[in-house]
């Protein structure tokens, strides 16, 4: 056995021993390329345990600035890093928790002109962005360009999740089914609203887990909208259906 193989098995022995994962899980898991849109609050939590989980290959995409608010709840983060790039910043923790990872950073914001470019190679994408704007365009490039797309939005103790591929089944939804009548940014994000750092490190984590899930094949309702109540600790899952006259997934 040569040293990195070694190394291999001896950082991920405790999730290589479990019967869901095992060696050819773990190089599933390894082998795995994700796009993680928005560095904040999801994103962050999301990357720090999908890193720690033996993910080897990231595209961070972000072009906000690391600010004094962010560092109640954006875990990797710390008042040196004010000022600074929250794509630059991330890309470098990530490296400090897994020297092997291979990370390409954008500190510009998504459009529909650059989309492509970012989350073209790559199979899984988390949608971590704060805004209803990005979530569509997200929404329909993923279904257009079927791939796996994995979102969550937070807003004080809530938690809104879920899985979806609408291009693999004529049953499964996308993100616009979810909320047919939504257009724009008309409801509050959670710089006005609030959020409680907890329940933003829980989502990204929910995010990371739903992303191992899959990656693992251990379960992968797509038609499951994920709802968590974090006072009274309450989980819902609402089963979800493609909107036969959807504008996105059923044009």
């Amino acid at each position: 056995m040569n040293k990195s193989n070694k190394k291999f098995l001896e950082k991920y022995s405790r999730q290589i021993i479990m019967d869901q994962v095992g060696i050819e899980g773990q190089k599933k898991i390894s082998k795995s390329s994700i796009s993680i849109i928005g560095c904040g609050g999801l994103g962050t939590s999301a990357a720090q345990y999908l890193s720690m989980s033996g993910i080897n290959n990231f595209t961070l995409i972000d072009n906000d600035y690391v600010d004094i608010t962010n560092l109640n709840r954006q875990t990797l983060f710390t008042e040196n890093d004010i000022g600074k790039k929250k794509s630059k910043i991330l890309s470098r923790r990530i490296m400090e928790i897994n020297k092997s990872v291979n990370i390409n950073s954008y500190e510009e914001k998504v459009t529909s002109s650059n989309i492509q470019k970012f989350i073209n190679k790559n199979s899984i994408v988390l949608d971590c962005t704060d805004n209803f704007e990005s979530r569509l365009l997200i929404n329909k490039y993923c279904h257009y360009n079927q791939k796996i797309l994995i979102s969550a939005a937070i807003q004080n103790f809530d938690i809104q999740a879920f899985i979806l591929a609408s291009w693999l089944h004529k049953k499964n939804p996308c993100y616009k089914c979810i909320f047919p009548e939504l257009i724009n940014d008309n409801e509050a994000s959670c710089d006005e609203m609030g959020i409680i750092a907890s329940v933003a490190g829980l989502a990204g984590i929910i995010q990371a887990n739903l992303t191992l899930n899959f990656i693992l094949g251990l379960r992968d309702n797509f038609r499951e909208f994920i709802l968590v109540d974090c006072i009274n600790f309450d989980i819902k899952k609402i089963l979800v259906s493609k909107n036969k006259v959807c504008k996105v997934c059923n044009s």
